[in-house]
Order: C-alpha cells, then structure tokens, then sequence
C-alpha cells in the first residue's frame, strides 16, 4: 500500500491524473491499469471509497456498502500501475501542448493514519491533551480504522509523543508540499457534495438547520448507521424513541432556484432506508413525500414496490413548508392531488432528500495560447449517478481515454 505522503516521479511516459478517489475514480484507475495505462489517483481526503464509504447498505441489494468499495481501494493501493495520493488537492493545470502538468498541494497529517496503531502512548505523553482520537475537521466513518491527530492549537510541540510512538506514525513539521507532474491526460471523478445548511442553492423553506430532527440524506445515513449499535430510532433533539419518520423527495433539486436537476438517485435512497427502518422496527410510521418516483435500473421498480408492501406509506407531493411544531416535533406541511388543500402532519423525524449538488472541478486550464482544453469526466461531477451507475461510467472513460492515448502514439486503436 502506498502511503499517503509518497511523493510521485515528476514525469511518467503515458500516465493519466485522475482526480477524485469516490467508486467513478478507482474503477476509472484499475480499468485504464488493465489496459497498462499508469495512473496517479488524487484523493483530498484521508480514504478512497469517497461518499460510498459513508453508506451503511446498497440498493437494491441491500448488501454492506463498505465491503466492495474497501476491496476496490486494495485493488488500487497494490496496483503496480496505479499511484495513490491521499491528502492531495490538484491546484493548477497547464499545458504548452506537448502534455499537461499537474500542480498538486500534499497536506500531510502529523499523525499518519497508514502507520497509526491507535494504541494511546502518544496521548499517554501528551501534558496538553494535544492528541484526539479523529479529527474534528473531518467527516468521522466508522468503517474506517481509528488514527490518532494532534489538535495544533494545543500542540506546545515538545515531541514527546514522537518519542512515545512505537511505529514512528507522528511528524510534527510534516505540513504540506507543491509538487509538479507531468501526465498525458486528465479525468474528472470528484463526485456530489450535499448542499448545507446556509448554502443558498437550498430552499429554506425545508428548514435545514433550524431542528435537530431535520436530517439530510447522509447526516441521517450516519444516525441511522447500524454500526452505531442502536436498535431503537430515536430522536436527535432529546433521544425519545422515534414514531414517525417523513422523508422528503426533490428538496431543492428540480428546482429553479436551486438545483433544476434531478438528483437521480434520492427515491431509492430514501427507500432503502425506510425499508431497513421497518425490518428493525416494523411498528414505525414512515411517510414518503415524492414528486416522481425514480427507480431506473435493474431491480429498482420491484424494490420500490416491496418498500410500499411492507407499509411504507408513499404520498405524491411536494412539501411547502417543514418547521418545528411545538416543544417536540416536526411539522410538514403539504397537499396532495387527492386532497387538493393544505393539510399539516406532525412527525418525530423528518430527512430532507434532493439536495446533491456536483463537486466543483478544479480550476479549468489553457494552453499557451489561452485555448481552454479537453477533459474527461465520470460519475456524479459529470452526471447525477448512483454506485453501479458511475463504476460504469468509470471503466467507460478509462475505454475512451486509452482508446485516445493510443490513436495519438499511432498505436493500434
């Protein structure tokens, strides 16, 4: 396994960047090392697997999300043609037009997490309580092995715990490093972000951040995480147990004012969460608000219908208003084509699905004279995808990139 901080060779004959580590990018790298293209797969974060890893299941298998993104990552990390930086930001494209370079930002951690054996003796060191067990900065996975990080504004820097590390994991002037490498081409794999609360593409009117009972998609996908070992769905305000559950279908996307796309993916996600909410709990009231039902692949149609068997209760609608309602309690407000008036419920928990917005891409790139050039992208930054949807994607552009390295070396296409 390459660690994070292995500074790439500045110039590597063929090799292809590709930005972006999520399911699109790592089957993009191991496709085009099939076909003896080398790759430099950049992450930003501390993990490949991307938003995957983040998923406790997948539709419509309902299999353990973790386990095939964890294998496709070893795939990549023992890849002798696949390089793998984790940490790294691409900041700067450029190319005269003989080849694209790559400027990239290293930032690496004091406490390397590929060496880390979480055993406490730095902290055990640590006079100023400088050591965390994760890093608050970061999006906590579960499914991710437990590394130390040190809290620099409390860090006095006197090295003890460099001293107490049995496996050399801390660096404390570790920071960060600009390299610059060559590469014959560039591909796109940066995937979606959830629109925040504050974030203006949001509609307001769903209430994000004014409640703690109102969830997005993934921040519900953590509380509902069956790694957390909690049987009983409680409430995240004063963790009374949950009764009823509403999800929230196109909250902010297919609309103009916001995201005027479909997120694709956000009807089945839902599902798949209410449905595994009425296996543990089958006495629970769920309720799902929907513009359209999108359920496009393999298999999506039939799980839809087996969610609405087992009781979860579909209502084709469009909220227009979710606040709190009293001391306890979410209200949504909303009509439907049946009752064709306003009508308020009231709900113990309430998740807010649709707003999936595209990474930003780094910053475009010209050449020498000014002409902005081509790039390939794959998975959610090029179109809303799910999981099976952008390791397709992924193994088509790396088709497409190979099939064009080629036919400019004058090779066989």
């Amino acid at each position: 396994m390459l660690c994070h901080h292995t500074v790439p060779d500045s110039r590597v004959p063929g090799r292809v960047l590709i930005v972006g580590g999520g399911v699109a990018g790592m089957h993009a790298a191991l496709n085009l090392a099939a076909l003896e293209v080398p790759t430099l797969l950049v992450e930003k974060n501390a993990h490949l697997g991307g938003m995957v890893m983040r998923l406790d299941k997948v539709y419509p298998t309902d299999h353990c999300a973790f386990c095939p993104a964890w294998s496709t990552a070893r795939q990549c990390y023992d890849s002798p043609l696949v390089q793998v930086l984790l940490h790294t930001e691409v900041v700067g494209l450029s190319t005269d037009g003989e080849g694209i370079r790559a400027e990239l930002k290293m930032h690496r951690p004091a406490v390397d997490p590929t060496l880390c054996l979480f055993c406490g003796a730095c902290r055990n060191s640590c006079s100023r309580e400088a050591l965390l067990e994760r890093d608050p900065a970061m999006t906590w996975d579960p499914s991710l092995p437990p590394a130390m990080c040190i809290d620099q504004e409390r860090c006095d820097r006197c090295r003890q715990c460099v001293s107490a590390c049995p496996v050399g994991a801390i660096t404390l002037d570790a920071g960060e490093e600009c390299v610059s490498v060559a590469v014959e081409d560039v591909i796109y794999a940066t995937g979606f972000e959830e629109v925040l609360p504050g974030d203006p593409r949001h509609a307001p009117e769903f209430g994000i951040g004014s409640h703690p009972d109102i969830f997005t998609a993934m921040e519900f996908e953590a509380w509902n995480n069956e790694s957390r070992g909690e049987c009983v769905l409680c409430t995240r305000s004063d963790g009374r147990p949950a009764k009823r559950i509403a999800f929230i279908q196109c909250a902010g996307a297919r609309d103009r004012r916001h995201l005027p796309y479909c997120a694709a993916v956000c009807c089945m996600h839902a599902m798949k969460q209410a449905r595994w909410l009425k296996r543990r709990q089958p006495e629970l009231d769920i309720s799902l608000f929907y513009t359209d039902l999108r359920a496009p692949g393999v298999g999506q149609e039939m799980y839809m219908m087996a969610g609405a068997a087992e009781g979860v209760r579909l209502l084709r609608s469009r909220p227009g208003l979710v606040m709190a309602a009293g001391s306890t309690g979410v209200g949504v407000r909303y009509e439907t084509p049946e009752n064709g008036r306003p009508v308020g419920e009231k709900f113990d928990l309430v998740v807010v699905n649709g707003g999936l917005g595209q990474c930003p891409l780094p910053n475009a790139f010209s050449d020498k004279n000014g002409r902005a050039t081509t790039h390939y992208k794959c998975g959610f930054c090029d179109e809303p995808a799910d999981v099976a949807g952008s390791v397709i994607q992924g193994a088509a552009t790396a088709v497409a990139v190979a099939h064009r390295l080629r036919a400019t070396a004058g090779g066989a296409a």
